[in-house]
């Protein structure tokens, strides 16, 4: 059977075989051997009829595709189903690689005789396109993977459409959860974010974008998050997008934060001191022209009592800072707990006699720590049980030494802290409004906990309004040190 017998039976066969401009078309028989090829086959691929009638197409298939067999599959598969589609490399006369879609079809004329048609489109440079595309987006979500910052791109509905690692590390989700979801969803938004909201819808309104935005989220396992939020719409053929950037400003806010508090402090509590230094020295004046000794002697009491105090303050802000910037290194030393806490105790003795402190427990042990700074912790727990007594005189220290941990407990019937103010007495520069009208600055408790977490140990409270406190610390007595940690061994 030859090619002209097979095509009279079909008016338009040749015109369409021969002019077609597009694609490329070869008949075959059912071993693969081709038959006819059309002028579009040579221009795409090179072959004339002369280098490629009655040679089987495998020439046309690259080495390995030869060795899996996939033109036996192609012609096996029109032979059983009567179609068949491929997209493959096919390698032209020149031997290079062109990628192609094509389909072929089985037809047969009314004689019964069939041949294979196949039809092919050169896809070559689409392929390219899709290839260094895929590339790309391979390249930017590798590049989106290595930023610490949260980046995503929004639809106009907010919806989330791609993002980053950073956004499932932040938010704690599933590439699976993200899906369609809207960002609100994620954001939590209260009264402090919707500035936000809006800001965002106004962006989707107007096509527009935004920078410096700053929200406040609560991350599970993590707390309190401060955020800067950066918009940038995105040009899009059929819709506009926004990226969205979440950057971390968390350390710089809270540093932020610190310095208003220390403004705040040097300004509200070094006021007094230094204002009965001002009067204190005014007064001395006149006392010293008036030749009026006693009067002289009471105003030079009243300053240094000034002075001790802005020291005490200044100390106090200075060791704060010093720990806050993670530089308490401790002084450990070998030595017994029992001896060191009656020390600490004789200390507020002397100062305060008319209390009454009373020590119950067992601490004739050993161990290892920072003596001086553990006095520290003790003095400040009994220093705040004085402080705040109402006019009670008793003040009960528990010491409790089981299972190598060893805890004490300092416990007063005095004011008592309210229960919304006690998961913050620890903080720094903290003072409960009860309280504002008794001498401190807020830095006491907040140094103890600092010493007793490098002791590898923590602090807790408990405490019922005008019924007292009881604090407590509890340290290891068979810690292990780091190498930066100086012992000293007596």
């Amino acid at each position: 059977m030859n090619l002209e017998s097979f095509a009279s039976s079909f008016d338009y066969f040749e015109s369409l075989f021969k002019n077609c401009k597009e694609n490329a078309m070869a008949v075959l028989n059912s071993e693969g051997i081709v038959l006819a090829i059309n002028r579009a086959f040579t221009n795409c691929f090179g072959y004339e009829e002369k280098d490629i009638i009655d040679k089987n197409a495998t020439i046309l298939f690259t080495e390995k595709d030869q060795k899996e067999g996939l033109l036996e599959k192609e012609l096996a598969e029109v032979l059983a189903k009567g179609q068949s589609n491929d997209n493959n490399y096919l390698v032209n006369k020149n031997n290079e690689r062109t990628w192609v879609s094509g389909e072929s079809v089985l037809v047969k004329n009314k004689h019964g005789d069939s041949v294979i048609l196949k039809v092919i489109q050169n896809i070559h440079q689409q392929k390219n396109y899709s290839i260094a595309l895929e590339s790309l987006n391979t390249l930017n979500e590798r590049i989106l993977s290595t930023i610490n910052d949260v980046v995503m791109v929004l639809d106009r509905d907010l919806k989330v459409i791609t993002t980053n690692k950073a956004f499932f590390q932040l938010f704690n989700t599933t590439h699976e959860k993200v899906a369609d979801v809207n960002l609100d969803t994620f954001l939590k938004l209260s009264e402090t974010n919707q500035k936000l909201h809006e800001d965002l819808w106004a962006a989707v309104a107007t096509n527009t974008g935004f920078s410096d935005a700053e929200i406040e989220l609560t991350i599970p396992n993590n707390g309190k998050k401060f955020f800067e939020i950066i918009c940038t719409p995105l040009s899009n053929p059929n819709n506009q997008d926004f990226l969205l950037t979440i950057h971390d400003i968390t350390v710089p806010k809270e540093l932020e934060n610190e310095r208003e508090d220390i403004i705040g402090f040097v300004t509200h509590e070094l006021r007094n001191p230094l204002s009965n230094l001002i009067l204190s020295n005014e007064v001395l004046k006149e006392a010293v022209k008036e030749n009026n000794p006693a009067l002289v002697n009471d105003m030079l009491s009243r300053v240094e009592r000034s002075i001790e105090r802005m020291n005490k303050m200044v100390a106090g802000l200075y060791e704060s800072t010093k720990v806050k910037a993670g530089q308490l290194h401790l002084e450990l030393s070998a030595f017994n707990f029992g001896q060191m806490v009656k020390e600490a105790i004789e200390t507020l003795t002397v100062l305060q006699p008319s209390f009454d402190i009373i020590m119950h427990g067992d601490a004739n042990f050993q161990m290892v720590a920072d003596r001086h700074r553990l006095i520290q912790v003790i003095t400040n727990y009994l220093s705040n049980a004085i402080k705040y007594s109402n006019g009670k005189h008793k003040v009960t220290l528990t010491i409790t030494n089981a299972q190598d941990l060893v805890t004490v407990a300092v416990k007063d019937e005095g004011l008592g802290i309210p229960k919304k103010y006690l998961p913050h007495v620890f903080e720094r520069f903290f003072r409960a409004k009860t309280t504002s009208n008794i001498e401190g600055i807020g830095l006491g408790l907040f140094l103890c906990s600092r010493i007793i977490d490098a002791h590898q140990g923590r602090v807790w409270a408990e405490s019922e309004e005008n019924k007292g406190s009881v604090f407590y610390f509890s340290i290891p007595t068979k810690p292990s040190f780091s190498s930066s940690d100086k012992l000293l061994l007596k």
